[in-house]
């Protein structure tokens, strides 16, 4: 009887562990995003946009509800990068990146390209390789500091790069003639110049970049299978069009 008693309190202490373990894995699971509006952004204290739309949809698919912390995202990739059960959105999946990081995705896709205050876009009149040239030629193009941006217009051979902090207040020294050229998203640009009120014509895109896919990535520390459940749950969703359509 003694010998039966200790087994079962054996057994249900194990399962209690096992319990806790597994709510602590979940919960000490930290997600990281940067303010960066119609993406990610916070509005009344309630982070929105597609970037936390579709991550919450996976969290629900899975049953586990990780932190997101909001910061600047030169930080955000610092901490992504160097925490256990830590991830980052939205983030483009380049060269340089693609070993700092286990991918899950692709989440949704965007257009980037050079933009150029209205009065200046006759500069901008030919095909897009001549105005990719063209670009080249300018004195100063903002870039977001540690964005994929400069990394991908360093790889065109840009030398003019002004990496910058805050890419919705470069809108605005775009229009003032501090800068040249502007990159950012089709997305980022209507939505910025709508919410300014601006007239549609006060920027441009003067140079496409090229179109690419946005991601949720995991630190390599991060264990692989919690990686691979991640993932899976995305084609689930994506099997039932939960997802916005990327093609």
């Amino acid at each position: 009887m003694i010998k039966g008693t200790f087994q079962s309190l054996t057994i249900s202490i194990v399962f209690m562990v096992w319990l806790v373990s597994s709510a602590f894995s979940a919960s000490a699971m930290e997600f990281y995003t940067e303010d960066f509006p119609p993406y990610n952004y916070v509005e009344d204290g309630e982070l929105k946009g597609i970037g936390p739309k579709i991550v919450r949809d996976l969290m629900a698919e899975i049953g586990e509800s990780p932190n997101i912390t909001v910061l600047p995202w030169v930080r955000a990739y610092k901490y992504a990068q160097e925490r256990s059960n830590s991830a980052i959105f939205s983030i483009v999946r380049t060269p340089n990146r693609e070993s700092e990081f286990q991918w899950v995705g692709p989440l949704y896709t965007v257009r980037v390209g050079l933009y150029a205050a209205g009065e200046n876009r006759q500069l901008y009149s030919h095909d897009n390789d001549a105005n990719l040239a063209q670009a080249k030629k300018t004195a100063n193009i903002a870039v977001q500091l540690g964005g994929a941006g400069e990394e991908l217009l360093t790889s065109l051979g840009f030398k003019n790069l002004n990496p910058v902090l805050n890419v919705e207040k470069s809108l605005f020294l775009l229009l003032k003639g501090r800068y040249d050229l502007l990159e950012t998203s089709d997305v980022f640009m209507a939505y910025a110049i709508e919410k300014e009120g601006l007239a549609v014509e006060a920027a441009s895109e003067a140079v496409l970049i090229g179109q690419y896919d946005m991601y949720l990535a995991f630190s390599n520390s991060t264990p692989a299978a919690v990686v691979q459940k991640w993932q899976d749950a995305l084609d689930r969703l994506r099997k039932r069009a939960v997802t916005p359509d990327l093609s």
